[in-house]
C-alpha cells in the first residue's frame, strides 16, 4: 500500500529520517568510547528505527525513482557501518583493541593489527594470545548493545533486498561489503554474521564487477581469522546431527552458489506465461555453471600461491587453513543445501593434480597434495560404497532398468518392508505404506496425502512437458521446419528427472524461503543441464522445473519427503555428478606416486590408498608394477 501515497508525503517523510539520522551522526552507545553513552542511546535508537523505516519504504514494491537519494542512501550506510563497529568493540575486547584504540587502550594496537596482517606466524599468535588475555572478566554486553545488534540485523536484510531494488554507487556497494565482512572478526555476532553473509552473497551476484574484490577480502578474512584463533564452527547445519562448519566456509559456499545468478524474470512470482515470456539465452544455465567454476578458480589458486609462497614458520598456519576449508566442505558435501560444495572440491582437486600440487617441484607441497587428494579420494569411495547398499525405494527408480510396476511390492510398506498395520496407498502406482514411516501421524494427512513423491514429480514433469510440446506445435505454426527439428522433448518423463525433482520439491517445500533456497535450486539445475546432452533444446522445461510448485498450484500436494530421504537422494544423484567421477582419476595418480623416488612421498601415497580399505588390491597393483621393472 505504500506506493498509493502520494510522493510529496513520502519525500517529506524521508527528509525528515534524513535529519534525524545527521542529528545522530558521531553518537556511540558504548560506554567504553563514550562517557555519554545512555544520554545518547535515544539519539542512537531513533536513528536505527529511522532507518528501518527508510528502508522498508525503498524496498517496497513499485515505488518512485525519486526517494533513492543516494546521499541519503550513502548516510545509512555509513551511520549502519559506525554502529555495526560499535556494537563488535563493546562486545569484544580483541576487536577493540585492534581496530578501535581508545585513550584506555594501549597505543600498541596498531602495532598488534600489523603484527596480525604481516608478521611471522610465531608473533601472531603471541599477539592473539595477548590480546586475549587483555579480556575482562566483567566484561558484558549490555542490553542497549544486545537490541541495537537486534535492529542492525533488520537493516542489514533491508539493504539486502535493497541492492535488488536500486542500483548502488561503486563506493556504497564497496563500503558496505567491508562492513559485512568485519564482522566476522567477532566470534559472539552469529546472526549478524548470517545477515552479512546474505548482504555479501547478493552484492556478488548483482555487481559482477566487484566479485574479484569480495574473492581477495575473503581470502584475507581466512587469514585473520586463523592467525587470530577465531577460525572456530558457528555456523549451524539444517541437520540433525547439530554438525557445525566455520562462517569463512559457509560464506564461500554460497558465494559460489550466487555467482549463478538466477534469471530475474524468475525471482519473483511466476506463471507459465512468465516462463514463456523469459528471454533467457539456451547457454545461459551453462555460462552460470561457468561462472562458479571461475569464481572457484580464483579462491583456489590465491589459496594455493600464498600456500606455496608462504615462508617455513608460515607453512603450517597456511595449511591448518587449507585443511579446515576441506574439512567443512566434506561436511555439506551431498546435503540438499549446499550444491556447491562438490565443484568447490573439484576445482580444488583440478589444480592439486597439477602444477599446484603432485606437478610441484617442491617436495613438501607434494605430499601436502596426496594428504589431500587421499583425504577426498576417502569419502569419495566411502560415499560410493554407502549408495550401493542403499536399499531406499524411491532410489530404485535409478537403478532398475525395467521400472515396471510387477516389481512394487503389495502389501508391503515400500519403506520397512513390513506388513502390519498399513493403511496408507498412493492411488497412482499403488505402492503401500505405513504412515509413521512416511510422517503422516494424522487421518487428515492421510486423506488429503495420496500420491508417493516418484508419482507425484511425474505428474508435475509430465504436465510441465505437456505444457511445452504445446508451446513448441504454437510456434511451429509459425516457424520453418528446418526450427521444428531444433525443439525436440522426451516422450516420457525420465527416473533421473524424476528423482532430481522430488529433491528440488523438497528444498521448495522444507527450505528457508528465501534467496539462497532459489540460487540452491538453480545451482543444481545449472549441473544437471550441463550434463544433459539435449538440455538446449529444453530451456523452458528447465526454467519450469525451478519454480513447479508455482506454476501447478492446483496439482495439489504428494506425501511429504523426510530430510533423511533427501539426504540419501542427493548422494544418489552426487554420483552421478563430474567431481564423483573423478575418483578414478585420483586414485591413478596416487598409485602413480607410489614409483617416486622419494621414499616421503612414496609414504604419504601408500598411507592415502591404504584410507580406502581396498590395499590389498592396491599392493597387488604395485607388486605387478615392481615386477615389470625388474624384469626390465
Amino acid at each position: 500500500m505504500l506506493h498509493e501515497i502520494p510522493m510529496d508525503t513520502l519525500t517529506c517523510l524521508l527528509h525528515v529520517i534524513d535529519r534525524q539520522i545527521r542529528c545522530s551522526q558521531g553518537l556511540s552507545i558504548d560506554v567504553k568510547e563514550n562517557p555519554d553513552a545512555a544520554d545518547a542511546e535515544h539519539s542512537v535508537f531513533s536513528a536505527l528505527e529511522s532507518i528501518h523505516a527508510a528502508l522498508a519504504i525503498m524496498t517496497n514494491p513499485d515505488m518512485p525513482k525519486q526517494l533513492y537519494r543516494e546521499e541519503l542512501i550513502e548516510r545509512i550506510i555509513d551511520f549502519s557501518r559506525h554502529q555495526i563497529m560499535d556494537c563488535m568493540a563493546a562486545s569484544n575486547p580483541t576487536f577493540r583493541a585492534l581496530y578501535k584504540p581508545a585513550g584506555n587502550v594501549t597505543n600498541d594496537g596498531d602495532e598488534d593489527e600489523d603484527d596480525m596482517e604481516n608478521g611471522p606466524a610465531s608473533k601472531k599468535r603471541r599477539t592473539a594470545s595477548n590480546l586475549s588475555a587483555r579480556k575482562s572478566s566483567a566484561n558484558k554486553v549490555s542490553a542497549s548493545i544486545y537490541s541495537a545488534v537486534q535492529k542492525l540485523c533488520l537493516i542489514l536484510g533491508f539493504l539486502k533486498e535493497l541492492l535488488t531494488t536500486v542500483r548502488l554507487s561503486d563506493s556504497c556497494i564497496l563500503q558496505l561489503a567491508k562492513t559485512c565482512f568485519t564482522t566476522f572478526l567477532v566470534d559472539n555476532m552469529q546472526l549478524l554474521q548470517l545477515k552479512a553473509i546474505g548482504v555479501i552473497c547478493m552484492v556478488f551476484s548483482s555487481y559482477t564487477q566487484h566479485r574479484s574484490y569480495l574473492v581477495d577480502e575473503t581470502l584475507n578474512l581466512v587469514r585473520k581469522l586463523q592467525f587470530s584463533k577465531n577460525a572456530i564452527r558457528t555456523y549451524h547445519l539444517a541437520d540433525e546431527e547439530q554438525k557445525q562448519i566455520q562462517m569463512i566456509t559457509a560464506l564461500l559456499v554460497h558465494l559460489v552458489q550466487f555467482s549463478a545468478n538466477v534469471p530475474d524474470s524468475l525471482k519473483g512470482t511466476v506463471n507459465w506465461s512468465t516462463i514463456i515470456d523469459a528471454s533467457v539465452d539456451a547457454n545461459y544455465p551453462i555460462n552460470c555453471h561457468e561462472a562458479a567454476t571461475e569464481a572457484c578458480c580464483l579462491f583456489w589458486t590465491n589459496v594455493l600461491q600464498r600456500f606455496t609462497a608462504a615462508k617455513s614458520q608460515d607453512v603450517p598456519e597456511a595449511k591448518g587453513i587449507i585443511e579446515n576449508l576441506v574439512q567443512d566442505l566434506l561436511t555439506v558435501l551431498n546435503l540438499p543445501e549446499y550444491p556447491a560444495a562438490a565443484p568447490i572440491l573439484e576445482v580444488l582437486c583440478v589444480l592439486l593434480l597439477q602444477n599446484a600440487g603432485l606437478k610441484s617441484k617442491d617436495t613438501s607441497a607434494r605430499c601436502f597434495a596426496i594428504d589431500l587428494l587421499g583425504g577426498i579420494a576417502s569419502r569419495l569411495k566411502r560415499d560410493s560404497v554407502i549408495c550401493s547398499k542403499e536399499k531406499l525405494w524411491i532410489l530404485q527408480e535409478l537403478t532398475d532398468a525395467e521400472n515396471d510396476s510387477s516389481k512394487i511390492l503389495k502389501n508391503k510398506c515400500c519403506v520397512c518392508l513390513g506388513g502390519r498395520g498399513i493403511n496408507m496407498a498412493c492411488d497412482v502406482c499403488g505402492r503401500c505404506f505405513h504412515p509413521d514411516c512416511m510422517g503422516a501421524g494424522s487421518q487428515e494427512n492421510l486423506q488429503r496425502d495420496s500420491v508417493c513423491p516418484l508419482c507425484f514429480c511425474k505428474q508435475q514433469l509430465s504436465v510441465l512437458q505437456s505444457y511445452y510440446e504445446l508451446e513448441n506445435k504454437e510456434k511451429g505454426k509459425r516457424a520453418s521446419t528446418a526450427h521444428k527439428k531444433k525443439t525436440a522433448i522426451p516422450d516420457e518423463v525420465t527416473a533421473v528427472d524424476t528423482v532430481q525433482q522430488i529433491l528440488l520439491n523438497y528444498l521448495q517445500e522444507a527450505g528457508p524461503q528465501d534467496d539462497g533456497n532459489l540460487f540452491s535450486r538453480w545451482f543444481y539445475l545449472c549441473m544437471w543441464y550441463k550434463e544433459d546432452i539435449s538440455s538446449q533444446e529444453k530451456i523452458i522445461y528447465y526454467l519450469a522445473r525451478l519454480k513447479s510448485k508455482e506454476i501447478l498450484r492446483d496439482s495439489g500436494s504428494g506425501l511429504a519427503l523426510s530430510r533423511d530421504w533427501a539426504k540419501k537422494i542427493c548422494l544418489a544423484l552426487g554420483q552421478k555428478n563430474s567431481f564423483s567421477r573423478g575418483f578414478d582419476k585420483i586414485l591413478s595418480l596416487l598409485l602413480a606416486s607410489l614409483r617416486e623416488n622419494s621414499p616421503v612421498i612414496r609414504a604419504k601415497a601408500l598411507r592415502a590408498v591404504s584410507i580406502h580399505k581396498l590395499l590389498k588390491l592396491y599392493m597387488m597393483y604395485i607388486i605387478f608394477i615392481w615386477m615389470l621393472d625388474i624384469t626390465s
